[in-house]
């Protein structure tokens, strides 16, 4: 079982995912800000929300938070290390819920730090986009699933495993530009579910809980038909931090070696 330093820096590192990812997108296209006429195509400027969006949450993988709790900040992620066994159920429950907490947290800052600028309630909530709810539902499902392959993917080789945090990042930046018109790019439930609640704007809100979960879950149900062995739920495993992940092999290893 993962302990309080762990779960807090979850929800430290998930409020500051939500405190920068959410201000990048009213800096970017709230009504009134410099970058609306330095930026003048929303192309250029959807770009520019996805490289901060993505920039920070590899930045908060990599430092003393994520090194300490994992650096999930995702319930998708935790989701899928729960499918692989590699977290305990109960670990896994407190890290969802220090994230859901944690993102609250940080879009409630966000909603008090631009509230002079906030004219559109709805500009950081997730929603489909003109092709409707059952083609966003398949976009998020598709996009989670490649996101956590990747990181599967490059976690199962050791050598690897420091790179997973900013090969996740890249292709977040892709998916987000690709898929934000579409289905608003949440591939996170905690991140559609804290403005939700901020906003009180329910509406579709079913899907960005539903479909990152499902993708998640299929990208490690595959992961485990490969037969393949994750050695620590952690993206990044630095041996300088205790780890209370559970079937930590890299923890196993070292013990054995001591």
């Amino acid at each position: 079982m993962v302990g309080w330093r762990e779960v807090v820096s979850e929800f430290a590192g998930t409020a500051l995912l939500l405190l920068f990812g959410l201000s990048a997108i009213f800096m970017d296209f709230s009504q009134g800000s410099p970058m609306m006429s330095l930026i003048p195509s929303g192309d250029l400027r959807r770009l520019l929300t996805a490289v901060i969006f993505s920039f920070c949450g590899t930045l908060i993988i990599y430092s003393p938070l994520g090194r300490i709790s994992g650096g999930h900040i995702n319930p998708a992620v935790t989701v899928a290390f729960l499918q692989l066994g590699k977290i305990s159920a109960k670990s896994a429950f407190a890290y969802i819920v220090a994230q859901i907490a944690g993102a609250v947290s940080g879009a409630a800052i966000v909603a008090l730090i631009w509230r002079h600028r906030v004219t559109n309630s709805r500009l950081t909530v997730t929603v489909p986009g003109p092709e409707g709810v059952w083609v966003a539902l398949i976009v998020e499902v598709a996009a989670t699933f490649l996101l956590i392959s990747l990181i599967l993917s490059l976690l199962e080789i050791p050598r690897l495993m420091p790179f997973t945090a900013a090969a996740a990042g890249v292709l977040g930046i892709v998916l987000v530009f690709l898929a934000a018109p579409i289905s608003g790019a949440g591939l996170n439930p905690a991140r559609s579910l804290a403005p939700a609640a901020i906003s009180n704007t329910w509406d579709d809100l079913w899907v960005y809980l539903l479909a990152p979960v499902c993708g998640s879950l299929g990208a490690a149900i595959m992961h485990q038909m490969r037969r393949r062995t994750i050695p620590c739920a952690k993206l990044i495993h630095d041996r300088s931090y205790v780890c209370h992940l559970k079937n930590c092999l890299y923890t196993q290893t070292q013990s054995r070696g001591t």
